[in-house]
């Protein structure tokens, strides 16, 4: 990509570092490179790559920043380096901003009427595809997410399960001293929310790392998804582990109020 006037680029593509959000200017430098194509190419600032571009010979250009990219590669350079590497350029392709309100249906035709335009292209059009792409997908995570949520309260159904029936004894012996059936179930509960909280803090930092394993192994070398995880996923999977465990802690609860005192006190551990 050759800006005709690399101040005006700002306007249409957002050149930053993805980490940082650091704007990046256009320099004679050096050219600016998507992100996924300096991880492919395994390079970094300041390294050179090789430009083959018809029908000049190859040239090495040296990388001055990455810039944050998710569909397809670009190199984005100023035109005094390219007529310095190739020569003068020929601009073929103009960015406008239309209304938001504009039928571009319509426009396209209008501007489609010009035998100068031989493609009409809108970023919006491209977006929604990309979103209708990846909403196919929404029917596969929900499916995960239930397993997942089913799996969470087996098992801490079965934990809980397990505590209450190796200590029959010590509970029937609490409720003999005369604790109530709502102070009996604390007892047990806050053990079982203790435990889910150690488990919603380990799996954070687990999920992280498995984050970004299934983001990387699902991408292909065209796409790059984003790296990032909202603060709201972190909130949510906490509070969802949580409800899971007041579920099982409200299902222990009657559980509980059916121990026999008597006959818990004659068994033997």
């Amino acid at each position: 990509v050759v800006p005709s006037d690399p101040n005006q680029l700002d306007n249409y593509i957002k050149l930053q570092n993805r980490i940082s959000n650091k704007k990046i200017k256009l320099n004679d430098e050096g050219v600016v490179a998507t992100e996924k194509l300096c991880k492919l190419l395994d390079v970094k600032v300041g390294d050179y790559i090789e430009v083959n571009l018809a029908p000049f010979d190859k040239v090495k250009v040296k990388i001055s920043a990455i810039t944050e990219n998710y569909a397809l590669h670009y190199l984005y350079i100023t035109p005094k380096l390219y007529e310095s590497l190739f020569e003068v350029p020929e601009y073929n392709i103009c960015y406008f901003e239309a209304n938001e309100n504009i039928d571009t249906t319509e426009l396209a035709t209008e501007l489609m009427s010009n035998k100068e335009i031989s493609a009409v292209n809108f970023l919006g059009t491209n977006i929604q595809s990309m979103r209708d792409s990846l909403n196919s997908l929404d029917a596969i995570v929900w499916v995960l997410v239930i397993c997942a949520g089913v799996l969470a309260i087996v098992v801490l159904y079965n934990l809980a399960n397990i505590n209450i029936t190796e200590r029959v004894r010590e509970i029937a012996t609490i409720k003999v001293l005369g604790f109530y059936d709502r102070e009996t179930s604390d007892y047990i509960s806050r053990e079982n929310i203790i435990s889910s909280i150690i488990g919603v803090l380990f799996g954070w930092g687990a999920g992280v790392f498995l984050h970004r394993f299934v983001v990387l192994t699902a991408e292909v070398d065209l796409v790059m998804f984003n790296r990032s995880i909202a603060w709201w996923a972190f909130a949510g999977s906490g509070a969802i582990t949580m409800v899971f465990t007041i579920i099982v802690n409200i299902i222990l609860h009657f559980k509980l109020k059916k121990i026999d005192m008597v006959e818990s006190l004659k068994s033997v551990e």
